[in-house]
């Protein structure tokens, strides 16, 4: 019997230490399609692998509700979701938030273009208004929970990503659209000139960079360190420019709670 437990007590050590010796990878919302945003990630993550003496390798997904699939699975090492999944996946599979973008809350805002006829919010009633998904906390919950508070009712439809949202609402195909305000400041130029904000939503705890429980706490410190450090010196600041992120500042799973008070179950059941 002892030496059965001295086996299982090897094989454990045997798989944490492998996988810390393995690449980690690394999801990040697809709010942007893949290539894009391998384009904009991958630099900024190769400098933090090497500031923390890692290896991490940039992941996605074809869609935000496969992203969600794969959260919930467990697949990636480290995550970055909005806050709606971070109230979903810190209670199974387990992920913790260690960083988020330094001094960006996050707010919904509904698009609209331009040169369009509608010039306040309560002009939005009736109109056809695109979101990227259900579940998208800020473009989507948040939105559409303060048009249903002030008795606003649209004709919503989900074109799965946020870039279409932008697309779509530019294009005339939907008189406006729902997103967060970070995709409209990355957004093409000659997109975002077409187009401009007529709401606000509340803001609160901007998308987390995420560990899995598997990733150990030594690794996750120097994740939190090499982040955190970006916006310190020239090279760092080139590379969050490239996101359009000021910089990182370390997270903490309190910093949801505020998000886990809203009653998501209702908002969820009131855009569906």
């Amino acid at each position: 019997m002892m030496r059965n437990r001295l086996l299982g007590v090897c094989l454990f050590l045997g798989v944490v230490f492998g996988a810390q010796g393995e690449p980690l990878s690394v999801g990040i919302t697809p709010l942007k399609p893949a290539a894009r945003l391998a384009e904009e990630w991958t630099p900024l993550l190769d400098e933090v692998a090497k500031r923390a003496g890692l290896e991490l390798r940039f992941r996605t997904a074809t869609s935000i509700p496969a992203y969600g699939e794969r959260l919930e699975k467990g697949e990636y090492d480290i995550a970055y979701m909005n806050p709606y999944d971070y109230q979903l996946y810190s209670a199974s599979p387990g992920y913790r938030a260690f960083v988020r973008e330094r001094g960006q809350p996050l707010e919904g805002v509904l698009l609209v273009r331009k040169d369009g006829r509608i010039k306040e919010l309560r002009d939005i009633n009736g109109a056809r208004v695109s979101f990227p998904t259900p579940l998208a906390f800020a473009a989507s919950l948040l939105t559409q929970a303060e048009m249903l508070k002030q008795g606003i009712k649209v004709d919503a439809k989900y074109v799965q990503s946020h870039d279409s949202v932008l697309k779509s609402v530019a294009a005339g195909n939907f008189e406006a659209g729902g997103t967060i305000l970070k995709v409209l400041q990355t957004a093409d130029p000659a997109l975002a000139a077409d187009l401009r904000v007529l709401h606000k939503t509340a803001a609160y705890p901007s998308h987390p960079f995420t560990a899995h429980p598997r990733v150990s706490v030594e690794v996750v410190d120097k994740l939190r360190q090499a982040f955190n450090s970006l916006h310190n010196d020239e090279v760092g600041r080139k590379l969050l420019a490239g996101v359009t992120f000021k910089g990182f500042e370390s997270a903490t799973d309190r910093d949801y709670d505020d998000v886990r008070r809203l009653d998501l179950k209702k908002l969820v059941e009131a855009v569906q």
